[in-house]
Parts: structure tokens; C-alpha cells; sequence
């Protein structure tokens, strides 16, 4: 699933001028810095000597977390891409769509202020026939985990959900579709969102904490 300069384009019109200040533009892929150069210029925001964008020291993608300068040993998947090419991502053959689709959540992530990288890495099959399979996966420093998931939800994945209900919804009857209860459809979604609600004020509350 790939996001286009549009998608791009949206996010970063989304953020507020600090944020986008506090992007380091040197850490942004092509596509991610072209949106980026765009949204900068539109905004007529200023420039330190020299023509690079203005940036806040000592950037932190979460305000209060100091992120481990070796995440990598202690980091987490945030998603991944299956793929038969078993390469490493950096010799990716061009068009392979997995390894693209990995590197616009990596764009979508750094966008968001969240340290990524991409490993390659074989999936071990109980049969050799088909090939084994290798994926792409987007690591991310473990504290971060929960809110990269949050970010690629929003900026990638759901998307591709909202595409499929329109399908679905599409091939409904008149009478299907009149049917169908937007609560009760949602309900399993909104359920989800309590929970998660509830299990972080739970441990809150357990470690005696106050939210920042």
C-alpha cells in the first residue's frame, strides 16, 4: 500500500509550525523532503544562514521520552511487508511493492517525528515449496511503538480500510445497506478505544502517576 505525494502533502499541512520546524529535514527520504519543501515554502517560514529550515534542538518525537541512542537493540515492529524477492531492502528490485510500501511508512513515521528503520528478514515456512518468504520490517524505538501504530493507522492503513467498506458498501442492496446500523457496526471499534483507555489509566494509577 503506498501513500502519494498527496497523502504526504496532507500530513505535513496538518502540523503546526513548530512541528514542522522540528522536522530534521537531512533524516527525509526524497518523496518525504519534496512535501516537506512545499509545506515550508507555503508557509514562508524563515531560514538560518546558510538556507536550512530553522530547527529546534534537541528534537524529541514524544515530549518527556529521551529516546536510547541504541534503540535498534531494544526496538519494535511497527509493521511489516512480505515479500518473495528475499533481499535486503537496500537492493530491493524496483517495483517490488512491498519494499515500497515499508519505505512510505518510513516516511509517514519520520514525518511524524518517530526514528525508523528497515531490516530484512527471512519468515521460516514449514515447507520449502513455496520459497520461503522474506519481509520488510519498520522497527521503531519500543517506547514509541503504541503511537507509530496510532500514526500509520491514521496516514496508511486506514485508507486502505476505508476503501474496502466503500466496496462492501457498494455492493449491498438498498435495503441491506438501510439496514446496517452505524453503531453497532463501529461498536467493536469503539470498545477497542475504551479499552486501551482504561488499560493505561490502570497502570497510571497503579504506579501512583499523574498523566503530563
Amino acid at each position: 500500500m503506498q501513500i502519494d505525494l498527496k497523502d504526504l502533502r496532507r500530513h505535513y499541512a496538518s502540523l503546526a509550525d513548530e512541528e514542522i520546524l522540528a522536522l530534521d529535514r537531512a533524516e527525509l527520504t526524497e518523496v518525504a523532503r519534496k512535501c516537506y519543501d512545499e509545506e515550508f515554502a507555503r508557509r514562508g517560514l524563515k531560514e538560518e544562514a546558510g538556507g536550512l529550515p530553522r530547527q529546534r534542538e534537541n528534537r524529541r518525537p514524544d515530549a518527556g521520552l529521551e529516546i536510547d541512542p541504541d534503540w535498534l537493540e531494544s526496538a519494535a515492529c511497527a509493521c511489516s511487508f512480505a515479500t518473495q524477492s528475499a533481499r535486503p531492502f537496500d537492493e530491493a528490485p524496483p517495483g517490488d511493492f512491498s519494499a515500497a510500501s515499508a519505505a512510505n511508512a518510513r516516511d509517514v513515521l519520520e514525518a511524524a517525528g518517530i526514528p525508523c528503520r528497515i531490516s530484512g528478514n527471512p519468515v521460516e515456512l514449514p515447507s520449502s515449496d513455496p520459497p520461503p518468504t522474506y519481509e520488510y520490517r519498520v522497527m521503531v524505538p519500543g517506547g514509541l511503538s503504541l503511537r507509530a501504530a496510532s500514526v500509520l493507522d491514521k496516514e496508511v492503513f486506514n485508507t486502505q480500510t476505508e476503501a474496502e467498506w466503500k466496496t462492501h458498501f457498494e455492493s449491498l442492496s438498498d435495503e441491506e445497506l438501510r439496514t446496517l446500523d452505524p453503531e453497532a457496526i463501529c461498536a467493536g471499534l469503539q470498545d477497542r478505544i475504551e479499552r486501551m483507555k482504561r488499560a493505561y489509566g490502570d497502570e497510571l494509577a497503579r504506579r501512583k502517576l499523574r498523566p503530563r
